[in-house]
């Protein structure tokens, strides 16, 4: 079981690290507005995921550590946003682990907005970026009820959804990470290291 665990926990943070190292340079580099919306669902679409075949708490918070590590390896470093990766996975945890509350897009929602409130306030009060710090409490309000809330909505639908289909995925595929070189499994197991050799690779280069 351990072995299964650290493979899906490479798995679930090597697909969300490659939306984030791939998609996320694209929309930054771009200057999109709102970048962090569509990231932000993907991330919390590959959590609900992870958590039908990983329930243990503390997965999510895994998941998020090494998709940080994976961003970490293959972008210009920008402290913000691996913070950002990381308190998606504690706020997860804590909705959909500990407290548990019934309603899925309820949870999905409030995860949302706990996450963009703490990102906010620490970028702008602890590690105090010039940008949100001359924007001050109003940019705090403003990333929180404009872009959470675009995030909020979008995962309140999502999440629930993404739940749904890892448990019918895990009906038809009970256990796709246990290492053995079957269709599936194997399957998995060369995306996995896939997507972690580019990673690396990427570093060096």
């Amino acid at each position: 079981m351990k072995k299964e665990y650290i493979l899906g926990i490479l798995f679930f943070s090597g697909l969300w690290g490659i939306s984030e190292s791939v998609l996320g340079d694209v929309l930054y580099s771009a200057n999109v507005p709102y970048a962090s919306v569509p990231l932000t669902i993907i991330g919390f679409v590959i959590m609900a995921v992870a958590q039908v075949y990983f329930p243990q708490l503390g997965t999510a918070t895994l998941v998020a550590a090494c998709a940080m590590l994976y961003k970490f390896l293959n972008v210009p470093f920008f402290f913000c946003h691996l913070i950002g990766i990381l308190l998606m996975g504690l706020c997860y945890d804590l909705f959909f682990s500990v407290l548990k509350i019934k309603n899925r897009s309820l949870s999905a929602a409030a995860t949302v907005y706990l996450n963009y409130l703490l990102f906010a306030l620490m970028i702008t009060y602890v590690f105090r970026y010039e940008h949100w710090v001359q924007a001050g409490f109003a940019g705090v309000l403003r990333h929180v009820l404009i872009s959470g809330s675009m995030a909020a909505s979008g995962s309140a639908i999502l999440v629930p959804a993404s739940l749904r289909l890892g448990q019918q995925i895990k009906a038809a595929y009970t256990r796709p990470f246990n290492l053995k070189m079957e269709f599936v499994p194997g399957g998995v197991l060369a995306v996995t290291i896939g997507l972690w050799i580019f990673s690396i690779v990427a570093f060096i280069v």
